[in-house]
């Protein structure tokens, strides 16, 4: 076996009889004691501004869900309102055929009672006025119902 030519092999150090000189080591700085660096109140101030924004953006969502609530109360409510303003309306037309005198006197005749010799329609009188006080001229009086 022939030995490896001269170039191939590693030059030796100029500092290679030294121990520990072969090697460049980087130099580490010196240590020293700090102190502690005291709080920056602009920290404080950034913190308690993200917990104002965050506490009125949940204000905002509380309160945009309270307003939903209620339009869906507010909804239920009008659709009740509106069928019992239907029921009403039935209920007065119905009030309204009872008391047709015609109705009166044809019931009259089926049970086998005398008809009237006339037939007089009593104005309305309201439930809420006290006894004895003459009730207000309506409209409804003047019209000849």
């Amino acid at each position: 076996m022939t030995p490896p030519p001269a170039a191939a092999q590693p030059a030796a150090s100029p500092n290679a009889d030294r121990p520990g000189l072969g090697r460049a080591t980087p130099r580490r700085p010196s240590l020293r004691v700090l102190e502690a660096k005291p709080t920056r109140r602009g920290r404080l101030w950034r913190v308690l501004a993200a917990c104002l924004v965050a506490a009125s953006l949940l204000a905002v969502v509380v309160a945009h869900s309270m307003l939903a609530q209620g339009e869906v109360r507010l909804t239920k409510i009008q659709s009740q309102v509106s069928s019992e303003a239907a029921r009403n309306r039935q209920l007065l037309a119905s009030v309204a055929a009872a008391e047709n005198p015609a109705r009166i006197v044809a019931e009259a005749k089926g049970l086998n009672l005398f008809p009237p010799s006339s037939v007089t329609q009593v104005p309305a009188v309201p439930l809420d006025a006290p006894l004895g006080s003459k009730p207000a001229p309506s409209s409804s009086a003047s019209s000849g119902r």
